[in-house]
């Protein structure tokens, strides 16, 4: 086995002149930025005053608190319902208004409300969204709940499903082609102002990209191949008027309506095979919403849940005003299920509504910052989360990310300085790039706390707890960043909560338990089966991404009985979708047991503590499910598992045995080789910008020359970053050229000096000795030497100091960006 050569072009002049350029314009970490402005998106005030008879009972006192008080302004329920009825927000008689209002609420489950309801369909909403007003009213009757049944915001009641048998159903073509010669058409010229990834306000999904294939991808959940008229694509543009091309949006719509239908005419519909033992069909739509109860929510003032799932905007639905609405910038995209995806973007709130954080905050000198997050990997450093800041060097609360580690900023009267400095750190590397409930906690006893998946880490707090009359109200909260934008974090946010008090260990438990994002219960009905009314197989099912759905712990149940005697035999359990069943994600094919009889409560009967993924296909609205059974009571069905491919010869003939580290593999090895960390100054943006170019698999086959100029940019990078921190003696990197004089003119340096301090130090550090396999020493210090003495590199006639730096960061990217480094 042997080694490729240094990598540096054989022309070492032309390489020289290419770096002394490159590096000219290189610094160091720079600097932060100031808040950017942003428009006041308000509140919403009451005004009102009271001066009735007194509430009875606690009961009408806690309505008036939260549904009275919330919803009496003019700008809200207040110029109808005060005198109409139903006049639930009458100003004569509280007692009169919750006798009003009672008929209209759903404490059990307050999402099912009729008063959420009617404003979830366009009743007098005060914000853009209809949805985000329920939302809230939503908030304010389970805080209703949660002071008057001790629900917590209610508990999930299931509701009987519609019955059908599953039908044949239309499935999308592996294949874009069909997409792209019907319905593309009329998406790329009329929606790629906004729906595509590099516009100038790019919009998820991007269904007009340039490419075909990332266009029929972002697509698919807005088609509904079994009724065309019904697509989402055809809706916005008929019942919302949304980017119509012509003068008429209802000829726009039938044009639509018409391409998806040309699509659809062209697919052959799937029915399920008629031998399969089958449940009812659903849709995921057609399950009970989880209630979400549980959750400890007495003391929210800014949340985040992510439902509206389109637009430019993530609103606050705490219910106290003013509203921090947060508007996206740069690379944020909706996730399926509730949450966003931040790619380097961010979401940020007005500095007027941020501006109750510090009002409601400093007021009780307690705080609990609470998420549920997917970071994108463990390899981000100095990435802030969420941030309650003007910049990068002021903020008065902060939580972030470095490596495997969470950090908390926090200003803390004069024990902290204007950063929120010293930090708390994690122990333990607790972060993964997986879904995490965090929670950072402050009260002036214990101080600053950070909990991750309902137990408290075992981080240290130095700093001496204290009160929070410092905290700056000029502050903007942001997610995904800094307000300067030079703190990029990438990841998923779920949910998002800021409270006024300091949750106990116990709340924090309970609310990690109560779990996150839009969740269904799925009673799947196969009473018809066994005979037995009533009777249903339930799954959980979330959104697990944009890509597919999570169903776990299905457990039987009969809704019309509380005890069943008879136990019947379940093998085999299968999931089906769209009239197949998969060969894969089929998690409980395992299942042999009986349900019923001794095994049976009123609470149900759990098969399984499993879960598994199926693909999203048509969009949640459209996907249909249903189960099958190898066996169900008398029923039976033998299912056959598919024979696997034969294996065939290597058509390719033998592949080469070294191989190529690939785009992280190379940011990670740079990281080790120079001690730079990944988060270091400018490194993760030059890195971000780089990785598309740089090679994406190992094989050596494949390398490009392309991939070779991203390395190349990368090492500079890399060793711009040393260079300079050794110059500015920045005690957080260790040095590697340890001796060189950077007050030193390049002219003045001796060859043996170069040598000592620059050629041995890379050899030692980037090559190492007594490997089984490396490139030989004088070899490799003959190239190093050949491009420092050679090539007028060392030698000047002005600016001779800066040129000692130049000279050493192309020596050091030469080396780290040669084979070396690069093979594997």
């Amino acid at each position: 086995m042997s080694f490729f050569p240094l990598t540096y072009p054989r022309n070492a002049t032309l390489f020289a002149s290419l770096l002394v350029a490159l590096l000219s314009g290189c610094g160091g970490s720079g600097s932060g930025a100031d808040t950017q402005p942003n428009v006041d998106t308000g509140g919403n005030g009451g005004g009102v005053n009271y001066n009735g008879p007194a509430p009875r009972n606690a009961d009408i006192s806690a309505f008036k608190i939260y549904i009275w008080n919330n919803l009496v302004s003019e700008q809200r329920c207040g110029a109808c319902h005060r005198n109409q009825q139903p006049a639930f927000v009458q100003t004569g008689n509280i007692n009169d208004a919750y006798a009003a209002a009672n008929p209209l609420i759903n404490l059990n489950q307050p999402a099912a409300s009729r008063m959420v309801q009617k404003v979830a369909g366009g009743h007098n909403c005060w914000e853009a969204d209809p949805q985000v007003c329920a939302d809230q009213i939503s908030t304010w009757i389970s805080a209703w709940a949660g002071e008057t049944l001790g629900l917590g915001g209610g508990t999930t009641e299931l509701d009987p499903p519609p019955l059908y048998d599953p039908g044949d159903s239309k499935n999308f073509p592996v294949d874009s082609g069909l997409f792209e010669t019907t319905v593309y058409p009329l998406l790329e010229p009329h929606c790629s102002e906004c729906h595509q990834s590099d516009a100038a306000t790019p919009q998820a999904p991007y269904l007009a990209a340039d490419d075909v294939d990332e266009a029929y991808s972002a697509a698919q959940s807005k088609i509904d191949l079994n009724q065309p008229a019904l697509s989402r694509l055809v809706e916005r543009l008929r019942e919302d008027n949304h980017n119509c091309w012509s003068d008429s949006c209802s000829s726009d719509a039938d044009a639509m309506e018409d391409a998806i239908r040309a699509m659809a005419n062209n697919i052959t519909a799937t029915a399920p095979d008629g031998d399969l033992v089958l449940s009812k069909a659903l849709t995921v739509n057609d399950g009970t919403l989880a209630a979400g109860g549980g959750r400890y929510e007495s003391n929210v003032v800014a949340r985040y849940e992510f439902k509206t799932g389109e637009g430019l905007t993530a609103y606050d639905s705490s219910g106290v005003d003013p509203a921090i609405h947060l508007q996206f910038s740069g690379d944020v995209a909706w996730e399926g299920g509730w949450g966003i995806r931040l790619n380097g973007g961010k979401a940020q709130g007005s500095t007027q509504t941020s501006k109750k954080l510090t009002d409601l905050i400093a007021a009780t000198g307690e705080l609990t910052l609470e998420a549920w997050l997917v970071p994108a990997s463990t390899g981000q450093d100095d990435a802030h989360i969420i941030s309650y800041s003007a910049g990068t060097m002021a903020r008065n609360l902060t939580l972030a990310q470095s490596g495997s580690n969470y950090l908390a900023y926090q200003r803390i009267g004069e024990a902290t300085d204007s950063n929120g400095e010293p930090v708390l750190s994690t122990a333990d590397d607790p972060l993964q790039a997986s879904l995490q409930h965090v929670a950072m906690t402050f009260d002036p006893v214990n101080g600053r706390q950070i909990y991750i998946n309902g137990e408290l880490n075992g981080a240290t707090d130095t700093v001496t707890p204290g009160l929070l009359n410092t905290w700056d109200d000029t502050f903007a909260l942001v997610l995904g960043n800094e307000a300067s934008s030079d703190r990029p974090w990438e990841g998923v946010i779920r949910f998002a909560a800021i409270h006024n008090r300091a949750l106990t260990g116990e709340q924090i438990r309970t609310n990690f338990a109560a779990g996150v994002g839009e969740r269904y219960f799925l009673p799947f009905y196969i009473g018809h089966l066994i005979d037995q009314e009533g009777a249903y197989l339930v799954f959980e099912v979330s959104r697990f991404d944009n890509y597919s759905y999570l169903f776990a712990a299905p457990y039987f149940i009969n809704l019309e009985q509380d005890i069943v005697d008879t136990e019947v035999a379940l093998q085999g359990l299968r999931l089906g979708v769209n009239g197949r069943v998969p060969d894969v994600a089929q998690s409980f094919a395992t299942v042999d047991t009986l349900i019923g009889g001794e095994g049976y409560s009123e609470q149900g009967e759990t098969l399984s503590r499993l879960g598994t993924l199926l693909p999203v296909e048509q969009g949640q609205e459209n996907d249909e499910f249903f189960l099958t059974f190898e066996r169900l009571g008398s029923h039976t069905n033998v299912h056959t598992d598919p024979q696997p491919l034969p294996l065939t010869p290597n058509q390719y003939g033998e592949q080469p045995l070294p191989g190529l580290r690939n785009f992280a593999e190379i940011n990670a090895t740079m990281s080790q080789l120079t001690g730079v960390p990944e988060g270091y100054g400018e490194v993760p943006d030059t890195y971000q910008r780089l990785r598309a170019q740089l090679p994406s698999e190992e094989n050596i086959e494949a390398f490009l020359t392309a991939h070779q100029v991203g390395v190349a940019q990368l090492a500079i990078e890399y060793c711009n970053a040393l260079v300079e921190a050794e110059r500015s003696n920045d005690a957080s990197i260790q040095p590697l050229f340890v001796g060189m004089n950077y007050s030193a003119g390049a002219d003045t340096l001796s060859q043996q000096n170069w040598k000592d301090w620059v050629i041995s130090p890379l050899y030692e550090r980037m090559v190492g000795n007594g490997q089984a396999s490396q490139p030989d020493r004088n070899g490799v210090e003959s190239e190093l030497e050949d491009l420092l003495f050679n090539t007028n590199l060392t030698q000047c006639s002005s600016d001779c100091v800066e040129r000692t730096a130049t000279a050493t960061k192309a020596a050091c990217a030469a080396m780290l960006g040669s084979a070396t480094m690069l093979f594997q």
